[in-house]
């Protein structure tokens, strides 16, 4: 039971179905699991990736001085040794990857920002919603603090979770970074899970539906652009908006 139903009124809320297609890579930025990492370490190690070789052998002679380990037990050694050997990938749902709802509705208010800087936007004096009411006259916030009030993100296999379609990343790679620091640049390598090509489904909740659907255009061109997911700066996650349409 819902508040509409509890008060017995219509809820003010126009409900979207949205589908997209990323045209490349969609790049994970969520610190992976302990059992991610390590399976990765396992195949890195068992491959002789050489940018691991020196941090393997150095635990090798510390940790294993009398026996030859396996590779479970050497990628778990390397693990524990403090090194930074992070993976930075996707969330896992029901077995499945999945990218996060609330990451979607940051893309989409960024790329609001970016289309609509300031307090105006298409529509925003005399569009008349088919659903629930007009914005009042006056009303002065600007595009960005308007959507996070009133524009929600649901995946379609938990209402915080989009599917990503597949159990497995497509491969994880390693990526030179490049960073200031106060004792000055520095470069790191980063490693990052990817899927290749993705289509996510899911929908959005819009209070009002203050928004037209000019602006709405307007927003996802800039979006498409944009990307989403990781790594944006080198064009991952650009994708094209292939379903939009509001189902209730």
């Amino acid at each position: 039971m819902s508040a509409a139903d509890i008060f017995g009124i219509t809820e003010p809320v126009s409900v979207y179905r949205v589908r997209l297609q990323v045209h490349s890579k969609l790049i994970g930025g969520v610190p992976s699991s302990p059992s991610v990492i390590k399976g990765w370490l396992k195949t890195r190690l068992e491959l002789g990736d050489r940018s691991l070789q020196e941090l393997a052998e150095r635990t090798l002679r510390e940790r294993f001085t009398d026996r030859q380990p396996s590779a479970d037990e050497l990628a778990q050694a390397v693990m524990e040794s403090g090194q930074d050997v992070n993976v930075n990938g996707f969330k896992r749902l029901n077995g499945m990857l999945a990218y996060e709802a609330r990451c979607m509705k940051a893309a989409l208010k960024e790329a609001m920002n970016s289309t609509y800087p300031g307090t105006d936007w298409d529509g925003k004096k005399d569009y008349k919603p088919p659903t629930g009411r007009p914005l009042p006259a006056g009303f002065r916030k600007g595009l960005m603090a308007t959507a996070a009030e009133r524009v929600f993100v649901l995946g379609d296999i938990h209402r915080d979770y989009i599917s990503l379609g597949m159990a497995e990343p497509s491969g994880i790679e390693e990526r030179i970074k490049h960073i200031k620091t106060a004792q000055g640049p520095r470069s790191s390598i980063s490693r990052v899970e990817y899927v290749d090509k993705p289509s996510l489904e899911f929908t959005l909740r819009v209070h009002d539906d203050f928004l037209s659907q000019q602006a709405w255009g307007a927003i996802w061109v800039r979006l498409q652009d944009i990307g989403i997911g990781a790594d944006r700066a080198r064009s991952d996650g650009q994708f094209e908006l292939t379903d939009w349409q509001r189902i209730a």
